[in-house]
């Protein structure tokens, strides 16, 4: 009973001392440069979009935050070196519907989308289309499922998100579309505008230049609503096509990081989504800037999930249990 007695009063000073020890390392922290990972290539939106927010969190954090790319597994490198990192602050990065809906349910990871992560919170809300290269015969939607209808027309883009809208377009018309994947949106783009696919769904920054320089044909808005810069070109649901492509993204931590750090990161990014200045850089990449808490925007994840994996289920993007 002694003996017992002391390894209790042991271990009670031993937890007492490690308290003290944790909040002296976080406030310590940061001591080292933060990375940030984002698993698309250089000049993809998320890519733009986290160098705004790694701009804006280092004046709020005091210290220095660095973009990686991690690019790979149709969007799933990014998020399983995330999951494995080390919990101790000093890597964060995006956490969107691909690596906690579409991925996991089309791929084995090496990760658990629901339990692996802190989620921090969103940012933005990806706009979508779909366009052909300017000397395409195709001109409409119509044309592109007329087309589909007499052969197998071919499109690229980089990410399994990106194409739910094409794979539903395919269920309900019954056009053949078969997804060319590519390591970057801008690569699938320009392989578009080259003739080397026949036609492309990605977002506003990496089909715009092209669009305005007269290389692409801008067919329709694959999201909610039509952009911004292109008010008469109509969504797919305007057309009469029942499919669309959602794309919200923010940021997390792998589990388990210290929560007097997570919190101080919760708090900067928050109040960057409060900075006019951060929000109209995001903007002006046509993406629209959307703040969500962790757990709203966890939640806000999770209900996409409910609605999305019947889709992935009838047009056989979901593995098979």
């Amino acid at each position: 009973m002694q003996r017992r007695t002391a390894l209790r009063a042991a271990g009670a000073v031993l937890a007492g001392a490690s308290l003290p020890a944790a909040r002296a390392q976080s406030s310590k922290w940061p001591a080292r440069e933060i990375t940030l990972i984002n698993p698309n290539a250089a000049g993809a939106s998320t890519d733009l979009t986290a160098r705004i927010i790694a701009q804006a969190l280092e004046k709020r954090l005091q210290g220095t935050v660095i973009v990686k790319n991690v690019v790979g597994g149709a969007g799933a490198l990014g998020a399983s070196t995330l999951a494995s990192a080390a919990p101790d602050g000093y890597t964060m990065g995006m956490a969107a519907i691909s690596s906690h809906v579409t991925v996991p349910a089309a791929m084995e990871v090496k990760y658990n989308p629901w339990d692996g992560f802190d989620i921090i919170g969103q940012v933005a809300e990806l706009r979508y289309g779909i366009g052909v290269g300017e000397g395409s015969s195709i001109k409409s939607i119509e044309d592109l499922v007329a087309e589909g209808k007499k052969r197998l027309v071919t499109y690229g883009s980089n990410n399994i998100t990106n194409v739910v809208a094409m794979f539903q377009l395919a269920k309900i018309t019954g056009a053949r579309f078969r997804w060319v994947v590519f390591s970057g949106g801008l690569e699938a783009v320009s392989q578009c505008v080259g003739g080397h696919v026949d036609a492309v769904i990605q977002t506003v920054a990496e089909m715009r230049p092209q669009i305005d320089a007269g290389k692409l044909r801008f067919l329709a808005a694959a999201g909610p609503a039509r952009w911004p810069d292109y008010p008469d070109v109509k969504t797919l649901k305007e057309l009469g096509y029942n499919a669309m492509t959602r794309g919200p993204f923010g940021y997390a931590y792998p589990a388990g990081v210290d929560p007097a750090i997570k919190s101080r990161v919760d708090a900067a990014l928050a109040d960057c989504m409060k900075d006019k200045s951060v929000t109209d850089q995001i903007a002006k990449l046509g993406i629209e800037p959307v703040w969500r808490s962790g757990p709203d925007y966890k939640a806000y994840l999770k209900s996409i999930e409910s609605d999305l994996m019947p889709i992935l289920q009838e047009t056989g993007m979901a593995k098979k249990r």
